[in-house]
């Protein structure tokens, strides 16, 4: 007989091998401590020649000297191991108590070989401090609750309600308040943007829309106008290839 399906389950895994039925039961826990993180002498294996079936009947595989052939192994049989105790199943999944390299973060910041010491000597992403500056300085000047249509490469043509210094990231702290002419939960199309909250971000509200309406937007993806709302029965099919999604 050649290669035969073996399905083996455990606790932790399920996955199909092929194997040689000639395999010795102690040759066969070996192959399956690193599958199922069984110890080899903690496995309990039970052959299953026709799980699911009418006629499923099930073997213990104790004896270490016989072969899979021996217990009558066939295409598609499954394997299941079971450890002796339940506390030494998985124990190659249980990360916990494995020896780790931990760095304090006021260690990190002193390293000069570090990501974060290689962006503040090149003055990159918040270190910039002129490219910070630039952007609050072409942030839209608009007060609270001004109302005005807006255009977004993303698609999106809506009232626009804040300009706002937001709280919830730190890296792009600038952001326009939208509120969508529909509440859209779901991308229907390219084209529209999913309404994602009610102008509230973790509990600290920015503005007041109904929900599924409010949506936050980059100040350099805004253009200030008078534009129509979007006719939701038209312009479906139009931009199916624009990749721009919010």
């Amino acid at each position: 007989m050649s290669l035969v399906t073996i399905w083996i389950s455990s606790t932790d895994s399920y996955s199909e091998r092929r194997w040689t039925p000639h395999l010795t039961i102690a040759e066969l826990r070996a192959k399956l401590q690193p599958i199922t993180g069984i110890s080899a002498g903690s496995q309990r294996l039970a052959l299953s020649i026709n799980p699911g079936g009418t006629t499923d009947r099930s073997i213990l595989l104790d004896n270490d000297e016989l072969t899979l052939l021996d217990y009558g192994v066939q295409e598609g049989a499954t394997i299941d191991v079971y450890p002796h105790s339940a506390a030494l199943a998985g124990q190659y999944n249980d990360v916990s108590q494995v020896e780790k390299f931990e760095l304090p973060i006021q260690e990190y910041e002193k390293r000069s070989d570090s990501l974060l010491a290689f962006k503040i000597r090149n003055k990159l992403g918040r270190f910039n401090d002129d490219q910070n500056k630039q952007s609050e300085e072409e942030c839209i000047p608009i007060k609270k609750n001004y109302k005005r249509n807006i255009h977004s490469d993303l698609g999106v043509k809506s009232p626009l309600l804040l300009s706002h210094q937001m709280k919830f990231n730190q890296k792009h702290p600038y952001w326009i308040g939208v509120e969508l002419d529909e509440p859209v939960k779901q991308h229907t199309t390219k084209l529209f943007p999913r309404g994602k909250n009610n102008g509230s971000v973790d509990g600290h509200p920015y503005f007041e829309c109904p929900p599924n309406r409010g949506i936050f937007i980059q100040p350099d993806r805004v253009t200030l106008g008078d534009y129509p709302p979007l006719d939701f029965l038209t312009g479906i099919n139009d931009d199916d290839d624009d990749d721009d999604e919010i």
